[in-house]
């Protein structure tokens, strides 16, 4: 037991442990000091998510409320953070605002009781605070239960609870409770409500995601080491779906990520929260059903299990079932995900758990094609150039485990390792081609294909606070690893030698056989990376108002690749030839970041930042051919500089952020080695590009506005250009791009409704590049054409009503692209890869949630 626990750091654990038995005898929360709560001035509190008993004891603390209450009619209840500048019953308003209790103040000493014997008593200045528990626990804030749009916390780019408004870089929070509102079932339809986040299709099942013109290469889960995304070029063949049914909620930092997240590009770095156990039970279940037979339901309970709460659990289910509104296309996808905590001593917990999800799809294509010249077809938007012939199957299991160690109130140790397999299965019918059917185009392609993507991460960090120069600080020391590990490899399929498709009529052109070969004749293999890296931050309080955050990361990063072939039907013997064999090791790199943050007063803040991010391109040779030397990494940097406020005792965060990001060193192509070959491996010849620069502006407001007045809101100004051509360089991220959500309770008599909408809005975005017409037997280059086409602005509007039937049900109709706008959510190429927005559709929701 620590030193000082009895005195007043853990009183809230010792009561529970020690004298349950005498669960009538009343004790005292106390503190540093002692004062009369009822005169006491308005006081900085800074209280995390934690559970009610250990939350009073630190507002004991934090204000000298002397606090008199019964250790049963707290245990197993959890307060939300509650942070600002405050008078001490404010903030006891918060803490036990969802708690079923109420308090009286007497002879200058707080008496809580439960919220019905205040109110029979009818005591002065008894207060009515709800009746439904807040859980909280793991990496930042847990939001579930909040009702909130935001957050009091965060660990992105940070690694232990820091607030929004002490982050020295763009953070946006999608919420559980937005997550609900807007029906959010994976990563990319949360994605596509973040500020500042534009969303594109990978491919016919998985989306990619790019902020201030770049891509999102990582994702990390917990604030752990990073982990590899899977759709960004050059990955590792990993086809894995994150349902968020096994999530709290995302955290969302844009700009260079260096310093936690790896290598990558500047474009920023996600950070999955997952679901924890509460201390008391839940049980929760919803199912839905929506419009081109969409259904889905979920089913979620936790609670203690043993051991007095100190062993916990949660386990999460859920299943999908649904079709789409392009033709042929079907998804069934079953989720599971179960985690348990352990206190094993007073000061260590001990986390374990794992998820499995799989995915059968039936229709796989890969978009839409377009005229020579880019121009559209306006094919009708249920066209989808497949058969039910094609179809693929995937799988992801993930196992992980967490240690938590307190030494003391302010030293904490963090151990975390998790390991995921994802594992597909395809067979590709898909067009390739232009539309010209004069030129024998399009036509079926594709091939079967299986492949894996194994990634372990392991990732150890200590941090604390210290007193020195009178004044508080704060040190983060660790280290990271990552292990991927991949394989994929292709046969024939069942349209090596395809048709031509009747681009208005595609069900009726038959494929050329209806026997698939699974000989594989390309296999990539060993295909993987490991890094590994050190590092560090240290923010110091310089003044009262001055606070500085300095940090270094020291990375090593080794990548190899090995490609194996033989005939193209799949016989013969395997050849491996030395010339297709990449290994490239990256020397020692360190990356710095810093960050000055000044305290205009207790909710504003102003502050800078640099930040730096390095990727390695393995795959890209510079010339000669025969040297096979891959070019150096790409680097980035991002400065940014903002102002943050955090309004109404946390409840609202607001930020406006100028933002300038140089990219230098991407692999362009070599014009002096223009008749030099590219194959699938490693390709030849390239040259580092000169700088690419991205600017702008970023404007979020995110939480309650007044009560019951939730709202998210995004403006983001980017543009992205290339110095060396003088032109744009990039129209992936849109040059104006809006996002609002907002939801209502309504008053008085009404209050059970709650109605809700928002727009996703972007000006024009435009698309260039190179067509090549392949040989369809040998898949030579026949000829090229050049191509240029715009995307038009849009702006796709939703909506949503939810009523309360009682304390257990409600009942919820979400409404998107309400007004059934056409629009292509992805343009890619005249070829291929170009995908219709989804039109108007419904989702009607059923929820249950039982204490």
């Amino acid at each position: 037991m620590k030193s000082d626990q009895v005195r007043l750091g853990s009183l809230g654990r010792w009561d529970r442990t020690q004298w349950r038995a005498c669960a009538s005898i009343m004790v005292l929360g106390l503190a540093l000091g002692f004062g009369t709560p009822a005169q006491a001035e308005a006081t900085r509190v800074n209280i995390p998510a934690s559970s009610l008993n250990d939350a009073l004891t630190a507002l004991g603390r934090q204000t000298g409320l002397q606090l008199l209450f019964e250790p049963g009619l707290v245990s197993g209840k959890r307060s939300a953070a509650v942070s600002g500048t405050m008078e001490p019953t404010q903030a006891l308003d918060l803490l036990l605002r969802n708690a079923g209790l109420s308090y009286r103040i007497d002879d200058g000493t707080v008496i809580i009781t439960p919220a019905s014997a205040a109110l029979d008593l009818g005591e002065p200045g008894a207060i009515e605070l709800g009746a439904t528990s807040i859980s909280g626990q793991g990496m930042g804030e847990a939001t579930e239960n909040s009702g909130s749009y935001t957050t009091g916390l965060v660990s992105i780019g940070s690694k232990t609870p820091v607030s929004l408004k002490d982050t020295p870089q763009s953070v946006s929070v999608v919420s559980k409770q937005l997550i609900d509102d807007t029906r959010s079932t994976s990563l990319p339809d949360a994605m596509k409500r973040a500020p500042g986040i534009t969303v594109r299709n990978a491919n016919y099942n998985t989306q990619a995601f790019y902020s201030r013109g770049f891509g999102i290469d990582n994702v990390q889960i917990d604030g752990a080491a990073p982990m590899d995304i899977g759709t960004g070029v050059g990955t590792f063949y990993s086809e894995r779906q994150y349902d968020l049914a096994g999530y709290d909620h995302i955290e969302v930092l844009r700009g260079a990520t260096g310093l936690l997240g790896g290598t990558g590009d500047p474009g920023g770095i996600l950070n999955l929260v997952r679901k924890r156990p509460m201390d008391q039970y839940q049980l929760k279940f919803e199912t839905s059903a929506g419009s081109w037979d969409n259904y889905r339901s979920e089913v979620d309970v936790t609670g203690p299990l043993a051991f007095d709460g100190k062993l916990r659990g949660r386990m999460v289910a859920a299943y999908t079932d649904r079709h789409y509104f392009q033709d042929v296309r079907a998804t069934e996808r079953p989720f599971l995900y179960g985690i348990l905590e352990a206190d094993v001593t007073d000061d260590t917990m001990l986390t374990f758990g794992g998820s499995f999800d799989k995915q059968k799809e039936t229709g796989t294509g890969d978009g839409l094609p377009r005229y020579p010249d880019g121009s559209d077809a306006h094919l009708p938007r249920h066209t989808w150039y497949t058969t039910k012939q094609g179809w693929a199957d995937s799988a992801t299991r993930e196992w992980f485990a967490k240690v938590d160690h307190h030494f003391n109130e302010d030293w904490k140790l963090n151990a975390s390792w998790t390991d995921s397999y994802n594992s597909s299965n395809t067979e590709g019918v898909n067009p390739y081609g232009w539309i010209d059917q004069s030129n024998g185009s399009p036509y079926w392609w594709g091939s079967y294909v299986r492949s894996f993507s194994k990634q372990q991460v392991f990732d150890i960090n200590l941090s604390g606070a210290f007193e020195a120069f009178d004044r508080r600080h704060e040190l983060l020391v660790g280290a990271d690893w990552q292990k991927v590990s991949s394989r994929w490899r292709a046969a024939g399929g069942m349209v090596g030698k395809g048709g031509l498709i009747d681009i208005w009529d595609p069900k009726s052109t038959p494929l050329t056989s209806d026997e698939s070969n699974h000989s594989f004749w390309r296999d990539y293999s060993p295909n993987g990376r490991v890094q590994y890296g050190l590092y560090s931050t240290l923010r110091l309080q310089l003044t009262d108002p001055l606070k500085l955050v300095v940090g270094a990361r020291a990375q090593r990063y080794k990548f190899e690749q090995d490609y194996s072939r033989r005939n193209s039907d799949g016989t013969g013997e395997w050849v491996k030839d030395p010339e297709d064999y990449v290994f490239d090791r990256v020397p020692t790199k360190v990356v710095p970041f810093g960050g000055l943050i000044y305290a205009l007063d207790d909710q504003w803040s102003t502050y800078l930042s640099y930040a730096e991010v390095f990727k390695p391109q393995s795959l890209s040779f510079q010339g000669p051919e025969e040297a096979k030397t891959s070019i150096e990494p790409m680097v980035g940097k991002t400065y940014e500089t903002g102002i943050k406020g955090e309004l109404f005792g946390g409840r609202l965060n607001v930020n406006a952020a100028l933002f300038y990001i140089k990219r230098e060193n991407q692999a362009v192509r070599d014009p002096a080695y223009q008749g030099a070959g590219a194959i699938y491996s490693g390709a030849c010849c390239y040259l580092a590009s000169d700088e690419v620069v991205s600017k702008g502006i970023d404007l979020e407001a995110t939480g309650e506005i007044m009560p019951g007045w939730e709202v998210l809101a995004g403006y983001t100004y980017n543009r992205v250009e290339n110095n060396t051509e003088e032109t744009l360089y990039s129209s992936i991220t849109p040059k104006h791009l809006l996002k609002l959500w907002t939801t209502y309770t309504l008053p008085d008599q009404l209050s059970d409704w709650r109605v809700g909408g928002g727009v996703r809005a972007q000006s024009a975005a435009y698309v260039n590049g190179t067509s090549y017409d392949l040989d369809q037997d040998t898949g030579g280059v026949l000829s090229e054409r050049s191509f240029k086409f715009n995307q038009a602005g849009h702006a796709i509007y939703d909506a949503m009503v939810e009523y309360r039937v009682d304390d257990n049900w409600s009942v919820a109709l979400n409404g998107n692209n309400l007004f059934d706008r056409r629009y292509y959510s992805a343009v890619y190429s005249s070829q291929y890869g170009n995908y219709y927005g989804e039109p108007r559709n419904f989702m009607l929701t059923l929820r249950g949630t039982f204490h």
